[in-house]
């Protein structure tokens, strides 16, 4: 049988095609394309017959890729059948770092242990300071030699419908990029390994089918419900896919290029109309006054549904977070109330210096999931990610109320126990050299280590150091942001962010990285912390949705016209995509914008923080939840749902619940400009809905026109700045010295460069 002609061959890549024909989701026959230079045919083993014509343009080793289009043509019938465009990489091996963004880091080839959800180490006897990275079952390329190793995923899984490789021998790395699918319906994705891991097959498939099996919630092994098409004489369908191939030493010139491309060919972002962020704001304080306070024990509950996880939990989900915002922005009864929630916080430190994971109708949990009265140390589990985050955030709170109210004295219990939380950390510094993922709060030991769950714990020491004056808290700030970078950011691959995952990778640890090196950056001065913090965050760019999804007809969002370019995916476990951040602003990116000057980064942030407005639930334009109801306003779901994770009706859906991305569009308003200027450059950049532009005035000076094409009132914070003032440290809390632009609903203002 001839082989393509095309040129990847010469690269060590073949073009491939084939016709496969299905019992339901059920592979029965594939039938490979004969080609004859750029065109070939297939007959099925029924006589089915196909024609196929590939059209390229560019060049794969160029900026811009080649771009590949190929027609498949159905002569005859053919009932039940995909077409696949694939690429029959020779030289594999299992040291090749592979790439799905969002989905797949490293291949997910680790340790897997299988558990229902939620997954929980308390279920396991793999416990240890040491214990090598383990995930759940989700689609993988395996660990186990000569077992079978292949995953298959449909389009809405990844962030960029896209699978990269790196073949470090030979300093060489690929991208292939699809489109999110073809007149009938969603592509699918798969890469497939011999027995000997010697070559591996990459391709995409129309309509999408996942073989036999599917992925749903913490298991591989769900029988699929992917439909194959009955063709029929004279149906056709274009698969596209751009094709990149360029030097690649390591993952980060993967990551460098995926940054590059990941938008390839698509129109520059524009943010879905909305309400502005002060806007929003107002909706959130009010239901945040309304709905979270818990007034009997004085604090923000990070939900509003009578259950455990919904009532307090520190750091990752929003407890000592939520008030930062409402003590940056809020009325004086939100101010009183994030006062009275962090005295709350302090009354909930265990003698290990650590904070109680939970609290549920005023009784203290652990943070496991899970209530077998035979799990070891029954309620002494702490995921060590929630008490890295609220040192940092208590710094903050620290920091804030010298800025926006210098008379307050912050009382010396808090002083002396956010040092004992430092000192928490210290100690497991010097006895382990990591911080782990889980520690034992009463003792401060760790209980399951190896993984970046901490990741915020330099942030917070750095702070600390800076405001204690304590080199202490400062060299093991440094000391275990260099161990981040080195075990994690340098390999790719960032795990322990959320705690009901095991060690999958994460959006949520690699955000945290990026928060942590900057936070170093400023801290320091040290300049070798922005090379790091750019890796970080090209990385945590890879879990952010890059185009805009289309939701199935007559879905909630699709109704809602939601965009979910920005959206973060979760992790490689729960795979939905969500607004925001989990549990920041993105500020970082601004500074490391502003640090270095790459408009990637701005772009980046403009798409996240831009993007969430949307989400919100509000009287006059309700999100409905899958229950049927109108989520009331202020609430905001966790659920961007691509993917039929958790079921193909689901899809384009929300569960119904308040959650922490509330939290992250509150910081959002509370950290970030409306508007940032750089008055050298002449760069504006509309993170809020306004629209600007540069004007000249009648007297010739510069000036920006401030319009809101909105319904809405906004008062926009504006960050205007030449560039030796962006090339200073931002520091924490910055925003309170910020102009504020009130713009009513239509009105346009001015305002002089």
């Amino acid at each position: 049988m001839s082989r393509s002609t095309f040129p990847l061959g010469a690269a060590g890549i073949e073009l491939g095609a084939y016709i496969t024909r299905y019992n339901q989701a059920d592979p029965i026959q594939s039938c490979e394309v004969s080609w004859d230079g750029m065109s070939g045919h297939a007959s099925t083993a029924e006589g089915a017959q196909w024609s196929v014509r590939v059209t390229k343009s560019g060049e794969i080793d160029a900026k811009e890729g080649q771009l590949l289009a190929a027609e498949f043509y159905s002569v005859g019938v053919s009932e039940q059948s995909t077409v696949n465009l694939s690429f029959q990489v020779s030289d594999w091996s299992v040291q090749h770092y592979v790439l799905v963004p969002g989905a797949v880091y490293a291949g997910n080839r680790f340790g897997v242990r299988e558990l229902s959800y939620a997954p929980c180490w308390t279920r396991l006897s793999d416990h240890g300071a040491d214990v090598p990275t383990l995930i759940t079952d989700v689609p993988r390329l395996s660990i186990d030699e000569g077992a079978p190793s292949a995953f298959h995923l449909l389009t809405g899984d990844a962030a960029t419908p896209a699978i990269g490789f790196v073949d470090e021998k030979n300093a060489i790395g690929w991208l292939f990029v699809t489109e999110q699918g073809t007149a009938l319906g969603d592509t699918s994705m798969h890469l497939e390994e011999n027995g000997d891991r010697s070559t591996a097959r990459i391709s995409f498939q129309a309509p999408g089918v996942r073989p036999a099996l599917k992925y749903e919630m913490a298991t591989t092994k769900v029988p699929s419900t992917d439909k194959s098409y009955d063709f029929k004489p004279g149906d056709s369908v274009v698969l596209t896919c751009r094709v990149y191939r360029f030097p690649c030493e390591s993952v980060l010139a993967l990551f460098e290029k995926f940054a590059e491309v990941r938008r390839q060919g698509q129109k520059a972002v524009s943010l879905a109309p909305s309400l502005p962020f002060s806007a929003a704001w107002d909706i959130q304080e009010k239901k945040y006054n309304e709905l979270n306070w818990n007034a009997p024990l004085g604090y923000y509950a990070v939900g509003t549904i009578d259950m455990k996880h919904q009532d307090w939990q520190v750091g990752w989900v929003g407890g000592g977070m939520s008030s930062l915002a409402l003590l940056q922005e809020g009325t004086e009864l939100s101010v009183s109330r994030s006062l009275d929630t962090l005295r709350f916080m302090f009354g909930s430190q265990t003698p290990s210096g650590f904070f109680h994971g939970v609290c549920y109708n005023g009784q203290w949990f652990g943070d496991e999931f899970n209530d077998a009265p035979d799990r070891p140390y029954p309620e002494q589990w702490h995921i060590v990610r929630k008490s890295a985050d609220a040192l940092y955030f208590i710094l903050k709170h620290f920091i804030a109320l010298e800025q926006g109210n210098p008379a307050f004295v912050i009382p010396e219990p808090w002083l002396e126990g956010t040092r004992k939380l430092a000192d928490a950390f210290v100690r497991l510094w010097r006895k382990y050299g990591q911080f782990g993922q889980w520690v034992h709060n009463e003792t401060g030991d760790i209980l399951i280590g190896n993984s970046a769950g901490a990741a915020m714990a330099p942030a917070g020491l750095a702070l600390c150091g800076q405001y204690f004056a304590d080199p202490a808290y400062s060299d093991i700030a440094e000391a275990s942001a260099l161990y981040y970078y080195n075990h994690f950011t340098a390999i790719g691959v960032t795990t322990g962010g959320p705690g009901e995952i095991l060690q999958c990778p994460d959006s949520e640890s690699a955000f945290a990285l990026l928060e942590s090196y900057m936070v170093l950056y400023e801290t320091s001065g040290n300049r070798a912390w922005i090379k790091r913090a750019e890796e970080a965050a090209l990385q945590a760019m890879s879990w952010c949705v890059s185009y805009d999804f289309r939701f199935p007809a007559g879905s909630t969002f699709e109704r809602l016209g939601i965009r979910t370019s920005g959206s973060v995916i979760a992790n490689v476990q729960n795979k939905h995509s969500a607004p925001g951040i989990c549990t920041l602003s993105g500020d970082s990116l601004l500074k490391l914008y502003r640090a270095t000057g790459k408009e990637i980064y701005l772009e980046l942030l403009r798409e996240i923080a831009g993007h969430l407005p949307q989400y919100l639930s509000r009287e006059d334009r309700p999100v409905k939840g899958w229950d049927g109801y109108d989520m009331p306003p202020g609430y905001m779901s966790e659920r961007v749902n691509m993917s039929d994770w958790e079921g193909k009706a689901y899809v384009g859906e929300v569960i119904p619940y308040s959650c922490w991305c509330e939290v992250s569009l509150m910081l959002t308003y509370a950290e970030l400009p409306g508007i940032y200027v750089n008055k050298t450059s002449g760069r504006v950049t509309a993170i809020d809905q306004v629209e600007c532009r540069v004007e000249s005035a009648a007297d010739g000076r510069r000036m920006l026109s401030i319009s809101n094409p909105g319904i809405f009132p906004a008062s926009v914070k504006l960050l205007m700045e030449d560039q030796s003032e962006a090339e200073l440290p931002l520091g924490s809390c910055a925003s309170s010295s910020w102009q504020r632009i009130a713009i009513a609903a239509g009105e346009t203002v001015y305002v002089i460069l």
